[in-house]
């Protein structure tokens, strides 16, 4: 390892004597440089890019290849099996423990050091397992690190059509454990970061719609942050230290995978109260099958088949994600912000694609698209939400003057419709004859108490030439003008048929025939009364 030992020259100064402003500024860069350049040698890692060779199994010539490009693309076919060889000098035995570190290898290795075997991950035949989304950390025991010169062997196996095989994704690197950690966390928390972004949005989404604050494209957008960040999950290098089965983190990975596209499209689809067209239902229907299917377990290249019928079904429905912004473009603001959202996720997501299948590294561009698409998601619900509280203020402010309006307007009808009653009931008062007065010898006393202003409450008297009196006393059914209507019309055929019936029963019978075409389906009780006083 290199050494720096920064010598600081400096000038002495006389006891008491004031050091100037420029040499102190100066002394003081000197001790900062001296810090940086210590840390960064002491965080320094080597890069394993150059001297390798790959030797087949079967064969005994060993050919130099390049780690981080593909064994398939270096003439390599499959299936295959062989081993890595590199030679590492160490010029003094070190202070700390080592380690290398091969990112993820197709599809299962092991790796020796100095012909130890420091660690292995998959299983090679005749149990062949491809565990090929782990990263290959392997720690070095110091016991087997000699001064000179070292040799590190990789073992691999590779049976997958659709693999790249090998040391493919990046450079190996060989440091301290504690150097080769801290790249590892590094990148943990560059996804855990996004991870938390994706799961806020989850939680923000979700708990609005569960106190219905928001709609139902909320819980979509939920469900599409949640969805993603389980599929990023498997991703992360800690995760794959903690005892999980692997395959339960594959069928993880690839089941959020084909099912959180779904949620998209059914998010911008209730966010424009849109109906699900046909061929958008279909794509939706392979998904959820794809995905449902990815539970199960089966060969990687079995799984990666699935994968490009996915990719043609993300083709399918670009378009239809076209057509349905282009037609609520010009009519509502969050159009144009989830399509620009949209047009950064189709961006992202075209470049991964397509590094994929030319290279097989994925660089994880689609999650940074896919959180711009959530927060614009994010920000046209709450645009929608804004407008739609504006409305119902607007509305309940409409509503608030209407109701006033129309209050103002009862209240007028009602003080016409009371006048009018109280000069109904004065007029109705004066239809009946003041009832206390002495006929010869007969005393004639009577109260009227009306339940309301007017009623069908109705009675009346009438004086032969013979000094014979006729008293008649009715009872309309009902209360109110109807009643009172009645009422009237009874006084009326009273004057007419008093004078030439005195049989209360004759008289009775003449007023019903009279009264019953006006009736309807109301009645009367009446009751009359012919007094004779001679």
């Amino acid at each position: 390892m290199l050494q720096l030992h920064p010598v600081l020259h400096t000038h002495p100064i006389r006891q008491n004597e004031p050091i100037p402003l420029n040499t102190l500024l100066r002394k003081i860069s000197y001790l900062l440089c001296l810090v940086f350049l210590t840390s960064s040698l002491s965080a320094e890692i080597d890069s394993l890019e150059d001297g390798w060779s790959f030797q087949l199994e079967g064969e005994s010539t060993l050919q130099k290849v390049k780690v981080g490009v593909p064994l398939v693309e270096q003439g390599y076919k499959v299936p295959l099996r062989g081993k890595y060889h590199l030679t590492i000098p160490i010029s003094k035995y070190p202070n700390s423990s080592l380690s290398v570190y091969l990112d993820r290898v197709h599809s299962a290795d092991q790796t020796f050091w100095n012909g130890i075997k420091i660690g292995e991950t998959g299983r090679m035949s005749p149990h062949y397992y491809a565990y090929w989304h782990k990263v290959r950390y392997y720690e070095i025991p110091n016991s087997i690190i000699i001064v000179g010169e070292n040799h590190l062997e990789v073992l691999i196996e590779c049976r997958e059509t659709e693999f790249r095989c090998g040391i493919f994704r990046s450079i190996p690197l060989f440091g301290t454990q504690n150097e080769i950690k801290d790249k590892m966390i590094y990148e943990d928390v560059n996804q855990i970061v996004m991870a938390a972004l994706f799961f806020g949005i989850f939680l923000q989404q979700a708990i609005g719609y569960a106190l219905n604050r928001s709609s139902k494209s909320g819980l979509y957008l939920a469900g599409t942050a949640i969805f993603f960040v389980c599929w990023r999950l498997p991703g992360l290098n800690k995760i794959h230290f903690l005892g999980i089965h692997p395959e339960i983190l594959i069928r993880l990975l690839f089941f959020c995978q084909f099912i959180f596209p779904v949620f998209i499209m059914l998010f911008v689809h209730t966010l424009f109260d849109r109906k699900i067209t046909k061929i958008a239902f279909l794509t939706f229907l392979f998904d959820s099958i794809l995905a449902l299917i990815q539970l199960f377990e089966m060969n990687p290249d079995l799984r990666f088949y699935f994968v490009y019928i996915w990719y043609i079904l993300l083709g399918i429905k670009v378009p239809i994600l076209i057509e349905l912004l282009a037609k609520n473009y010009n009519k509502s603001t969050e159009a144009i912000v989830v399509s620009l959202g949209a047009l950064v996720a189709t961006f992202f997501g075209i470049a991964d694609v397509l590094t994929d299948v030319i290279t097989g590294k994925n660089a994880y561009l689609t999650q940074y698209g896919i959180l711009t698409f959530l927060f614009s998601g994010v920000l046209a619900i709450a645009i929608q939400s804004s407008r739609t509280k504006r409305d119902l203020r607007n509305l309940n402010e409409s509503l608030e003057m209407i109701v006033t309006l129309r209050t103002q307007e009862l209240q007028k009808q009602y003080k016409i419709l009371h006048d009018d009653l109280l000069m109904a009931a004065s007029l109705q008062s004066k239809l009946i004859p003041p009832m206390e007065f002495k006929h010869n010898d007969l005393s004639v006393t009577s109260v009227f108490m009306p339940m309301e202003k007017i009623g069908g409450d109705y009675f009346d008297f009438y004086i032969h030439d013979d000094g014979s009196i006729t008293f008649i006393l009715c009872d309309v059914l009902g209360h109110g003008i109807a009643a009172a209507l009645i009422a009237s019309m009874l006084k009326v055929n009273f004057l007419e048929i008093a004078p030439k019936l005195k049989d209360p029963a004759a008289f009775l019978h003449e007023l019903n025939t009279k009264m019953l075409p006006v009736v309807e389906k109301n009645y009367i009780t009446a009751v009359a009364s012919h007094f004779d006083l001679k």
